[in-house]
C-alpha cells in the first residue's frame, strides 16, 4: 500500500497521511512483538546452553561418588524436563511468529481477527520452516467469511434514477438552497461527515 494507490481510491492528501500514519503504527507494533519474541528466544537458548554446561561440569566431577551420581541423575531429569518445556515454548513462539507473518499476507482486514476461526492443531511448521495446513483454512474462510478480507475494489451501487446529489461549489450557491444549514455545510466542506 502506497500513497499513489490510496489517492487512486479517491482519498485526499490528509486522508492518505492518516492512513499511512496508522500503517506506520501497526508496523511499529508488529516490530515490537517481533523484538519481544526474539528476546525471549535468545533468553531460552542461553538458559539451555548454561544447563548443558552445568551437566557436563557435574559429569566431570562425579567420578565414582554415588551421592554426586544421584544428584547428577536428579539434575539431569530436571534439566531434561526444563529443556523439553523450553523447546516446546520456543516451537510455539516460532509457530506464532510464522502464523502472524503468513496471516499478514492474506489481505485480511485485520489478521488477528482470523485466528479464532483457525484450527491451530492442523497448522504445523515443516522442516523447511514453512507452515502447513493454513492455506486450505484461509481459502475456506475467504469463501465462508469474505467480510474478513479485503476483496479489492467493488462495483458501486447506483439505483435507477439515483446518483450522487449535486453539491454546491461555494457558500453563496449553498445559501440559495431552500433547506440551507450552515453547520451541515461546514461539516461537509471540512470532511467531518
Amino acid at each position: 500500500m502506497n500513497t499513489e494507490a490510496l489517492k487512486a481510491l479517491g482519498l485526499n492528501d490528509e486522508q492518505v497521511k492518516g492512513v499511512m500514519a496508522l500503517k506506520g503504527e501497526l508496523i511499529k507494533q508488529e516490530n515490537a512483538k517481533l523484538d519481544a519474541v526474539s528476546a525471549e528466544r535468545d533468553s531460552l537458548n542461553e538458559q539451555m546452553a548454561q544447563r548443558d554446561k552445568d551437566i557436563k561440569d557435574l559429569k566431570k566431577n562425579v567420578g565414582d561418588n554415588e551421592e554426586l551420581s544421584g544428584k547428577l541423575s536428579e539434575l539431569q531429569g530436571k534439566y531434561d524436563t526444563d529443556t523439553k518445556a523450553l523447546s516446546e515454548k520456543l516451537a510455539a513462539t516460532k509457530l506464532d511468529s510464522a502464523l502472524g507473518a503468513a496471516l499478514a499476507k492474506t489481505k485480511a482486514r485485520d489478521p488477528q481477527d482470523l485466528k479464532p476461526f483457525l484450527d491451530m492443531e492442523a497448522i504445523k511448521i515443516n522442516d523447511d520452516g514453512e507452515l502447513t495446513g493454513l492455506n486450505d483454512q484461509i481459502t475456506k474462510l475467504q469463501e465462508s467469511k469474505g467480510y474478513l478480507f479485503d476483496g479489492g475494489t467493488q462495483q458501486g451501487y447506483n439505483p435507477a434514477g439515483g446518483g450522487t446529489p449535486k453539491q454546491p461549489s461555494n457558500l453563496a450557491e449553498a445559501m440559495q438552497a431552500k433547506d440551507f444549514n450552515l453547520t451541515e455545510y461546514l461539516k461537509q466542506t471540512q470532511g467531518d461527515n
